[in-house]
């Protein structure tokens, strides 16, 4: 395999299917419902905690587990979507995802909710995130995958969005604390299979030139790649970005339960709050990119960790009282815009710090294997702070803790552009890509 050959998997001109647009809806349709059933928790806390008669602590132990699984499986599955059809891989994890949250919503005793969390980890990331991100660089031109990712992006949120309203209102609906539950269970568990039943009769199988199976692909090579990818500081510099990134970017999860526990909001409240934090992704996401493509992925996230490290902060900081629900919508909204907007546009930074084209898959996989364990640590760590301090206390010192980490991220982004600055003249890494 040559250096050019990434570049030609990303031209579809010659293999364009019919009904594009209908192509990409499906993968942002996709894209988005897989995750509603593992992430519940980020608008339904409490409900999970009194339907399951869980402890916070517990919740965070069934994310954790789901963490872990996805975490091991980012790298095996770029090698398993370099092989087995999207399409195949996008449908049967989709499915899988589907009939979990079917199993789920039976109430199943605490040992059958980590099982399943266990699954959905090994069904979200090993045969599908891959898969996902491949099928929709095979949609785009090769000078068109920023628009690509933003509207596959924004449309996740718009379609996150939509379904987290849907829960919201069969939930409020319901008789029952339990019996709203497993009715948004069955909204994002019918949505997992509907997606599963559009990609399959939308997504077309791989073209021949973005398969993988031929002999030039043997395990020296990707041993190679690793070894070339783990000496470029840029890479651990990214990972340290997304990192903090992505556990800000949890830490709105605490919102709805924040304000039911510390302003004594119902259940219907929360929901709608985390619904209405859902709705703010879409746009966040687009500008962001816009915004991006004209002065640096690099500056604006600089201002965004500012933003968020202040915003953190003041949350850690606001009087419990019923006096302050305008400053918490305030908060709520300028965290959740900031959060959907550095999501949105951390791996451009891949281009920015002149990561080679040939090793952005070992590099987005080894970068993914470190940047997103917050998935493990974030909701443990929450539900262990919220246990140990009663009420609002532990939300407080959650949120402290998410400003520190915003200054950390803000030093990590910093240094990536000082380096980029220091390099501007220099050629990009040129590793000798063997065939």
């Amino acid at each position: 395999m040559n250096a050019t050959e990434p570049n030609q998997a990303a031209q579809p001109a010659k293999r364009r299917p019919p009904h594009r647009w209908l192509l990409l809806g499906s993968l942002i349709l996709a894209g988005e419902s897989i995750y509603m059933l593992p992430y519940m928790r980020k608008s339904f806390q409490t409900s999970m905690e009194a339907t399951f008669a869980l402890s916070s602590f517990e919740i965070g132990t069934l994310n954790a587990l789901f963490g872990l699984l996805a975490l091991v499986c980012y790298l095996p599955g770029g090698w398993l979507a370099d092989r087995v059809s999207a399409r195949r891989l996008l449908t049967i994890s989709l499915a899988g995802t589907g009939l979990g949250g079917l199993y789920m919503a039976t109430v199943p005793g605490y040992a059958g909710l980590l099982a399943v969390h266990a699954f959905w980890g090994i069904f979200t990331i090993l045969t599908f995130w891959a898969a996902l991100i491949k099928a929709t660089r095979l949609w785009s031109q090769a000078d068109a995958q920023g628009r690509a990712f933003g509207i596959l992006d924004g449309g996740r949120g718009i379609v996150g969005a939509g379904l987290g309203s849907l829960a919201a209102l069969c939930f409020a609906l319901s008789s029952s604390v339990e019996n709203g539950l497993v009715s948004v269970i069955l909204v994002y568990s019918l949505a997992s299979l509907a997606a599963s039943l559009a990609v399959w009769l939308v997504v077309p199988d791989d073209p021949p030139v973005a398969s993988g199976n031929n002999a030039n692909h043997h395990g020296l090579h990707v041993l190679d790649s690793i070894g070339q990818v783990v000496r470029i500081a840029e890479v651990w510099l990214i990972a340290t970005v997304i990192f903090c990134a992505y556990f800000l970017f949890l830490g709105s999860y605490e919102f709805p339960a924040y304000a039911e526990r510390g302003f004594e909001r119902s259940k219907e409240f929360g929901a709608w709050l985390g619904a209405f934090r859902d709705w703010l992704r879409p746009a966040s996401a687009m500008i962001a990119g816009l915004v991006a493509d004209r002065i640096s992925a690099s500056r604006a996230m600089t201002f965004l960790f500012m933003v968020l490290a202040v915003s953190y902060a003041s949350l850690a900081l606001l009087p419990a009282d019923a006096a302050w629900m305008a400053q918490l919508w305030a908060q709520v909204t300028v965290t959740a815009l900031a959060v959907f907007a550095l999501r949105g546009i951390y791996f451009a930074l891949l281009e920015e710090a002149r990561i080679p084209l040939p090793l952005t898959g070992i590099a987005v996989g080894l970068i993914s294997m470190m940047a997103y364990t917050p998935d493990i640590i974030a909701p443990v760590t929450s539900g262990w702070l919220v246990e140990r301090h009663p009420g609002i206390e532990g939300y407080r010192r959650y949120f402290g803790t998410l400003a520190i980490l915003a200054s950390v991220g803000l030093l990590a982004i910093s240094a990536i552009r000082v380096r980029a600055m220091r390099t501007q003249r220099k050629p990009p890494h040129s590793p000798n890509v063997r065939s």
